[in-house]
């Protein structure tokens, strides 16, 4: 048995870092001041008071750093400064104003860039699995252009989130479908088939409140004159993305993926005489400075990454801090009804994915109490695959310090709102997570094992 990190005050004691984390979030959020550098200040103080509540000090250092050398960490960080130089690249060598040009000629314009957003996102998040792949892809780019359109900022935002946790949550090859189909004992094929009806309504309603909430902006000569020179010379540019999403598509590692476009972009930059060699690195000794392509891409987004890295250190206590166990003894009497059960499963993980901003971890670590919880009313596997996945991916749009939302909102760069503003625009977020607690209040879509399955599935759960 592992060994557990205790702390005074017991299982109250494990959740007081995570209170000033969230009380120090909340203040910078409604104050209008919640920036991911911001987050990094209130994320430091909470592991201060871990450090200061655990009974073994050393021991709870030892598992913050645990949590910080996380593999999943290293990709993270990987990725996104990867992500941070194709989208200075894409910035640099003018592709947003041939976007701009393009839109302009097609005359596309307002809310209706926010639903070409949206839809573009489910798409290539359905064909590659990976919400935060699809944030890189398409967040640098289609976001300048959206706004520059006349679409609603915040919208904008949410239409980029939203689409990418659209196919994160439907996509076969998904991680999230597959730890839910697998911890539940079925397979990825039934539950992405009867787990349809639940995304296509929410994206169908979301698409309507696009429509009428995405607009608001206005494409003016003087804001397309600030832009620079609006002209379709970049477009070819559009071949980086293009190959990004491709190379997720065939199934390439998002390291790979992204390595590759990048250096193809450059390249193609080069070739086509849109950027300099000079302006991949830029070394000013007389003002002992260094700037350049790679340099301003990767301090992009620096402000995410430190704080993912000390938000991982927190979350590395959960798990040796006994929260599953404490968590399945509580929930015991609340398990009464398969209405109870569902929708105690729908509140643990919502907790869960607000405390560990990573809903792939939390169908992982749920999957086992899920499958225990909803087998004893003999619900079906993909029935409760559904409720974990749906819930998770729901969720996950509306944190406003997730990886997904944040990602996106430094992408855009825009200082006229804050992140909290975004959140109310997460249609499909918002739309998923209700339609699940409407599901599970009212029973549409549960269905049951028959007396056969049911005996087969507590043999293997035994």
């Amino acid at each position: 048995m592992k060994k557990k990190v205790e702390f005074y005050g017991g299982m109250f004691g494990l959740f007081v870092p995570f209170l000033v984390l969230f009380i120090g979030i909340m203040w910078l959020a409604l104050t209008g001041k919640a920036l991911p550098m911001a987050f990094w200040v209130p994320t430091l103080l909470g592991l201060l008071v871990a450090l200061i509540l655990a009974k073994d000090t050393k021991e709870c250092a030892e598992t913050i750093i645990s949590g910080m050398a996380d593999e999943m960490v290293a990709i993270m960080l990987m990725a996104w400064f990867l992500a941070g130089i194709i989208a200075q690249l894409l910035k640099i060598t003018g592709l947003i104003q041939g976007l701009i040009w393009l839109g302009v000629s097609l005359g596309v314009s307002g809310a209706f860039f926010p639903v070409i957003t949206f839809v573009i996102g489910a798409l290539v998040s359905t064909a590659t699995g990976t919400a935060i792949g699809s944030v890189i892809a398409l967040g640098p780019v289609l976001y300048p252009v959206g706004v520059a359109l006349g679409a609603n900022g915040p919208a904008m935002i949410g239409a980029i989130v939203c689409g990418a946790y659209f196919g994160d949550n439907i996509a076969p090859v998904s991680d999230t479908t597959i730890a839910s189909a697998y911890t539940q004992g079925t397979e990825v094929a039934n539950v992405v088939k009867s787990r349809l009806k639940y995304a296509f309504i929410s994206a169908g309603i979301s698409i309507v409140l696009f429509i009428i909430f995405g607009g608001g902006g206005e494409v003016s000569s003087e804001g397309l004159a600030a832009l620079g020179d609006v002209s379709p010379n970049a477009l070819i540019m559009v071949l980086v993305p293009a190959l990004l999403i491709f190379l997720m598509f065939k199934g390439s590692n998002l390291i790979v993926a992204l390595m590759s476009s990048g250096t193809f972009g450059i390249i193609l930059a080069l070739v086509f005489g849109l950027m300099e060699i000079g302006q991949i690195l830029i070394i000013n000794m007389d003002a002992f400075s260094v700037s350049g392509l790679i340099v301003d891409g990767i301090m992009g987004l620096i402000d995410i990454a430190v704080f993912a890295f000390l938000l991982m250190g927190l979350v590395g206590l959960l798990d040796k801090g006994g929260l599953l166990e404490f968590i399945i003894e509580k929930s015991a009497k609340f398990t009464k009804t398969p209405r109870s059960a569902e929708l105690t499963v729908i509140v643990i993980a919502i907790i869960l994915n607000v405390l560990t901003v990573a809903s792939t971890i939390v169908i992982i670590m749920m999957g086992p109490l899920t499958r225990k919880m909803l087998n004893k009313h003999k619900i079906t596997p993909d029935r409760r695959a559904n409720i974990l996945d749906a819930t998770s991916a729901g969720v996950m749009c509306l944190i406003p310090f997730a990886f997904g939302p944040l990602l996106a909102y430094m992408f855009a760069g825009d200082s006229s709102f804050s992140i909290i503003e975004t959140i109310p625009y997460m249609f499909h977020g918002w739309l998923l997570v209700i339609i699940m607690i409407a599901s599970s209040i009212t029973g549409w879509g549960r269905t049951y094992m028959d007396d056969e399955e049911y005996e087969e599935e507590l043999k293997e759960m035994n």
